[in-house]
């Protein structure tokens, strides 16, 4: 093992060690009644760990600054232990696998969890207008409807009341959870109930327009995943073909990619081939995200 490597290791357990050590001292009563001028001075770490607990919270995973750190040291632990009992290149490829794929799997759930609070919003705001037009005014029906509604949407909203309780606006902790979600439609919902606010008008107007704006752009989303399903179709099958040609050579005659291997010439190829469909399926798959 070498010099380098030892290094790598005791760094990822002094770096465990501190975000041990944070998580223990957040959680002391002190730290609330802490001065001014102490906060400021660790806010560099508070706002890194504000960003690390909003990207997991856009993935629909919601935890408290003690129990990230908790768990980001014994991510660390586990992966000072992998350097020191795997060979060197198999923990390299293990520590870029966890990366990339707990990055891609963060993503697929954001997309999923957009996906739901889409289809739930219609039915959400169908109900406030009904609170509505018995007399209710905006704010006691935009909080008696949180009750009502059903997780993930329901999370989203006691967000937003959370922030109005703290002296907020209704529509700006819509701009909030919009840009933490990324989600435009909440935005568009802030736009209409700040318009409401400040220049008045008629709100069960603005979210009957809205309600139907989203239901046309859920049934053209529809209609386009069914219009586009051959050619994801496609894609996919030109994705899997090489690699289960791959598998196939592997498994058939074992001997020619061995040779291939075990030759300069022929690992630079196998690493080209391999390149290639990376590439190419990154390629795909952004095209048929620009859909």
């Amino acid at each position: 093992m070498t010099l380098w490597w030892w290094i790598a290791m005791v760094l990822l357990l002094a770096a465990a060690g501190l975000i041990w050590t944070s998580a223990r001292v957040a959680a002391m009563p002190r730290e609330a009644s802490a001065p001014r001028r102490q906060r400021r001075r660790i806010a560099p770490s508070e706002s890194l760990l504000e960003w690390a607990l909003d990207y997991l919270l856009r993935a629909g995973i919601q935890l408290t600054s003690r129990r990230l750190m908790i768990a980001v040291a014994l991510v660390l632990g586990v992966l000072a232990v992998m350097l020191v009992l795997l060979d060197q290149r198999w923990s390299l490829y293990v520590l870029s696998a966890v990366l990339v794929g707990g990055n891609l799997l963060l993503q697929w759930r954001a997309r999923r969890l957009r996906s739901r609070l889409r289809a739930q919003l219609p039915g959400y705001l169908e109900q406030l207008l009904r609170e509505l037009s018995v007399g209710a005014s905006p704010e006691s029906a935009f909080k008696r409807q949180i009750a009502r509604s059903t997780p993930p949407l329901r999370n989203m909203l006691e967000r937003v009341w959370a922030r109005r309780e703290l002296g907020l606006e209704v529509h700006e902790g819509l701009v909030r959870e919009s840009t933490l979600l990324k989600l435009n439609e909440l935005a568009l919902l802030a736009t209409a109930l700040e318009v409401n606010q400040r220049h008045g008008g008629s709100l069960r107007d603005i979210l009957s327009s809205f309600v139907t704006l989203l239901r046309q752009q859920e049934r053209g989303r529809r209609e386009l995943k069914a219009l586009t399903g051959e050619t994801r179709f496609t894609a996919v099958v030109l994705a899997v073909i090489p690699v289960l040609i791959g598998g196939y050579i592997l498994i058939t005659n074992p001997e020619f990619l061995s040779t291939m291997w075990h030759s300069a010439d022929g690992r630079a190829a196998l690493w080209l081939a391999l390149g290639l469909e990376a590439s190419g399926c990154f390629v795909m798959w952004r095209m048929l995200k620009a859909i």
